[in-house]
């Protein structure tokens, strides 16, 4: 165990010297709502993490996209706001981070209610696949950016996604530690996601994006983005979602928002 503590040491400090990330571009990703209100540790604790995670993946742009470092290190930065206290073996499973500059399209088969598969094509901002890279739109990553719209962050929200696969595939439940604890969790869950079903059902205003009513897979990766960005807000709506993800996570971002403004 000591050895392996000094092997990935080791590689955390060769990361950091080949891949440091430098003061002045460090300030300007500090701004993002989910990274501004992390203690100074925190933010040292990200950098860190960061330079690491910028070493380990392969960064791709497609369609004509160039990639700068500056992208880069606005797309790993976020990238590790979720793992921040989990650690970057939650991202061993892949190598490859794709982006397209703007949303692209893909083929789908989707099952109708009389159990008819038909081929479509729809838009996306983002994708995750299980036993592959993460597929980002850059233009949906500066709309974030310029916005700050809270509870969504598409780079938050594939990352979670594969989170969530470690825990036998996409399911809404990621790796939680005892039986005990994923029994509470999916009940917890089961009954968020239920009662967001209900508000698009009856045309009512969903407590957050309707988009979580796709799937449980969906609302967590959602869930997972107010989290970060909008965590007062989602504990508003979902107290119970958000005590779940703060246990998860290891993080309180309402607890930190609280800490920064009275300071």
């Amino acid at each position: 165990m000591i050895l392996l503590r000094k092997i990935y040491n080791w590689r955390i400090l060769r990361a950091l010297k080949k891949h440091p990330v430098n003061y002045s571009s460090w300030t300007q990703i500090r701004k993002f709502s989910c990274i501004r209100y992390l203690s100074s540790v925190e933010k040292a604790r990200l950098r860190t993490l960061t330079s690491v995670l910028l070493k380990q993946k392969v960064f791709v742009g497609v369609q004509g996209l160039m990639l700068t470092n500056e992208m880069k290190l606005i797309i790993a930065s976020q990238a590790c706001v979720p793992i921040l206290k989990l650690g970057l073996n939650y991202y061993s499973g892949f190598i490859q981070i794709t982006v397209y500059p703007s949303a692209f399209w893909v083929k789908r088969n989707v099952i109708d209610e009389a159990g008819v598969v038909h081929a479509q094509k729809v838009l996306l901002s983002g994708e995750s696949w299980t036993r592959g890279p993460v597929i980002l739109s850059w233009q949906d990553i500066e709309h974030d950016m310029l916005h700050d719209d809270k509870g969504h962050n598409v780079i938050i929200h594939e990352f979670c996604h594969k989170i969530d696969m470690l825990n036998r595939g996409a399911n809404g439940t990621p790796p939680i530690p005892g039986r005990n604890n994923e029994a509470d969790w999916n009940n917890i869950f089961n009954d968020a996601y239920e009662r967001l079903l209900t508000q698009v059902h009856t045309q009512q205003r969903t407590s957050i994006n309707a988009y979580a009513a796709q799937s449980p897979v969906e609302f967590f990766a959602v869930a997972s983005e107010y989290f970060f960005t909008a965590p007062e807000l989602l504990q508003h709506k979902f107290h119970q979602v958000y005590d779940e993800l703060a246990l998860f996570y290891q993080q309180n971002p309402v607890k930190r928002l609280i800490n920064f403004n009275n300071k």
